[in-house]
């Protein structure tokens, strides 16, 4: 009897044993796998140390892989994007309010950004991008053994190829000269990097410290007299925001010069080569690993860090003439682009450009078109003719210019501004005309959607980053709750831009009070009551009443001390305080590709309308200072350009 009781005891333990070795052995193929998310929507934050153009792609590219993989913002992604502007306690701040938000996952650019994360973020994953060396901050000892919750893709310098151009194509060039910050972790390691490599190439390099842009022109001038051969100048975040005052000290000192970063947008190229990083796909390769980590579920210390993103060679064989240089057959076939080697047109290309009204915005543009016909290798009156018509703000001159653009042979017309592209939209319907500086194409009729348009038409907008905009005046005046503005009710263009203006203040809870004024006469007068109306700063769009009586909104205000923001360089220029300006220039370059495009047989009616995509912070301390302001220091490290 009592076998029979434990008999029956074992058997069922017997059964669940083996239940148990089945389920074991059935489930060895699923080891170490995580389940697939199942949430039907992901939050993500996106940190960016600094904000530049590189950075925008890293973020464009990032946002496309995840779009391609099912992740679209708005539907089941829902995105902040903070932005610390090189200000590291900023920076701080915004990873402790991360931190207790918990989102799904945190993309992280540029390596102070990277940094900041390992010492706030420990289960939150973070994936990082536009950073040079994860391992020399922290991240992990190589590419598979890291920190749990980090992963991304670096980016180099790519010092062997350069040296070996340099050494192969101009063997005359025996010393270098390049400016790194002594503050900044990465670009010390690139320094000692690009020694140890020049070294083997038999060059040498001086090194120049700056450790902030207010350092960086004595660095360059110091530089630029001293006695190298050339400038070679290495990447870092310094660079980012300061190229511009190097690529000028460089052109003054007539030196042969090499880059690492990539050019602002707009600027000629300088540099007889330069060396310039995938940004896009640095951040596309970052959102195919945040996609494995939201979508698959897999833990960011499953993933290894990316390799370095190759970095594409660009020569200018045009400006290294000047120095004696020719690029052999073998540097040829490594570039991707050399600038100033054309494909021909078919034909004499007739072109037309017409103005509206004369301001430093279109004038701009024009030069922007120009020279990237120059640029691509393309001689005015060789390969193409390029007439400019003016109405000079007179709407019985436009219609005339209309007409006579109408009856001549053109091939392709630019134009500037909503009033001339209305004209020529609505009279001629058979040649390919390009808008440049338009404010609310579609709102102001010319078409349904930016992808279904006029069939002829096609352009970039002009509309003022009111948001940016609003932003960058917060950060001088952190208390402003009310603002002014001027508009011109009879100009469709003033209007769209007052609207916009309008909702991104309702969304900030800014009180806007506006003042119409019709013609440039009435801006004096205008300005004096705005500035009684108890506001804290005025906002001002640009129209075609306020560029040209910008002189009285500038002596007005001050006289006030009511701060004067704006969204043109050139008024900036003028006293202003402070832009979020559109590259106008950068415009023309942007519409001279489309250009390119129509030429080559691409109708106008398959190029979507898009929106200036090159914008910039401009800056003028000593207009601050009139007005009794003083410039934020972050502002001074990330300004994209300083009036001084």
């Amino acid at each position: 009897m009592q076998a029979m009781r434990i008999g029956k005891i074992i058997q069922p333990v017997l059964f669940f044993v083996a239940l148990a070795v089945v389920l074991l052995l059935s489930d060895i193929s699923n080891r170490g796998k995580v389940a697939p998310s199942s949430k039907e929507k992901f939050e993500l934050t996106v940190i960016h140390w600094i904000d530049v153009p590189a950075v925008e792609n890293v973020e464009e590219g990032f946002f496309n892989a995840l779009h391609e993989n099912g992740l679209e913002k708005g539907k089941n992604l829902s995105v902040s994007v903070l932005k610390a502007s090189g200000d590291i306690s900023m920076l701080n701040s915004i990873f402790k309010q991360v931190k207790n938000q918990k989102p799904d996952l945190i993309l992280v650019t540029c390596t102070p950004a990277l940094q900041a994360a390992i010492n706030n973020i420990e289960e939150i994953p973070v994936v990082y991008a536009a950073v040079a060396d994860p391992i020399l901050v922290g991240a992990g000892t190589d590419s598979e053994n890291h920190l749990k919750n980090v992963t991304g893709g670096r980016l180099s310098n790519d010092f062997e190829t350069m040296c070996r151009i340099i050494t192969e194509n101009a063997p005359r060039i025996k010393t270098l000269g390049t400016i790194y910050c002594p503050g900044e972790i990465i670009s010390v390691k690139f320094k000692d990097d690009f020694f140890e490599v020049a070294e083997r190439y038999g060059l040498k390099v001086k090194f120049f410290p700056a450790n902030n842009s207010s350092e960086l022109p004595d660095a360059v001038l110091s530089m630029t007299t001293s006695k190298i051969d050339a400038v070679c100048q290495i990447g870092d975040n310094l660079m980012s925001s300061g190229i511009s005052t190097l690529i000028k000290g460089v052109v003054n000192a007539d030196l042969p010069y090499f880059e690492f970063n990539a050019r602002p947008p707009g600027m000629p190229m300088e540099s007889l080569v330069q060396m310039d990083i995938d940004y896009f796909q640095n951040g596309f390769n970052a959102g195919l690993q945040a996609e494995q980590i939201l979508i698959d579920g897999k833990s960011p210390g499953d993933i290894p860090f990316d390799p370095p993103t190759p970095s594409v060679v660009e020569l200018n064989p045009v400006k290294a003439r000047k120095f004696g240089i020719e690029f052999n057959e073998d540097t040829r076939r490594q570039a991707a682009v050399i600038i100033g080697e054309k494909e021909p047109f078919g034909m004499l290309q007739k072109i037309a450009m017409v103005h509206y009204v004369s301001s430093p915005d279109c004038d701009d543009v024009q030069a922007g078109i120009l020279h990237r016909f120059e640029e691509m290798g393309h001689v005015q009156n060789h390969d193409y003719t390029f007439d400019v018509y003016n109405a000079n703000a007179d709407a019985p001159t436009l219609n005339d210019i209309v007409k006579l653009v109408a009856h001549k042979d053109y091939d392709l017309i630019f134009s500037t501004v909503l009033a001339s592209t209305q004209a020529l939209s609505a009279k001629i319907k058979d040649v390919p005309i390009l808008f440049t500086v338009v404010a609310d194409p579609v709102g102001n009729g010319l078409g349904k959607s930016y992808a279904d348009h006029i069939p002829n038409l096609t352009g970039i907008d002009g509309m003022s980053y009111t948001v940016k905009g609003l932003a960058l005046i917060k950060k001088y005046l952190p208390a402003a709750q009310r603002l002014g503005v001027l508009f011109c009710p009879g100009e469709m263009a003033s209007v769209s831009g007052l609207k916009e203006l309008e909702k991104s203040c309702r969304e900030l809870g800014i009180e806007l009070e506006s003042i119409p004024v019709n013609t440039a006469i009435e801006v004096t007068d205008a300005t004096e009551l705005l500035c009684i109306k108890n506001i804290d700063a005025i906002c001002q769009l640009p129209d075609n009443c306020t560029i040209p009586g910008f002189m009285s909104m500038v002596k007005i205000s001050r006289k006030h001390k009511t701060p004067l923001f704006c969204f043109i360089t050139s008024q900036v220029e003028m006293g202003a305080v402070a832009a979020i300006s559109g590259d106008y220039f950068q415009q023309g370059i942007e519409i001279a590709n489309m250009a390119f495009e129509v030429i080559n047989g691409k109708s106008p009616a398959d190029i979507p309308y898009s929106r200036i995509k090159s914008i910039k912070t401009v800056i003028n301390p000593g207009a601050a200072r009139a007005y009794g302001l003083e410039t934020p220091e972050g502002l001074l490290k990330s300004a994209d350009k300083i009036i001084n």
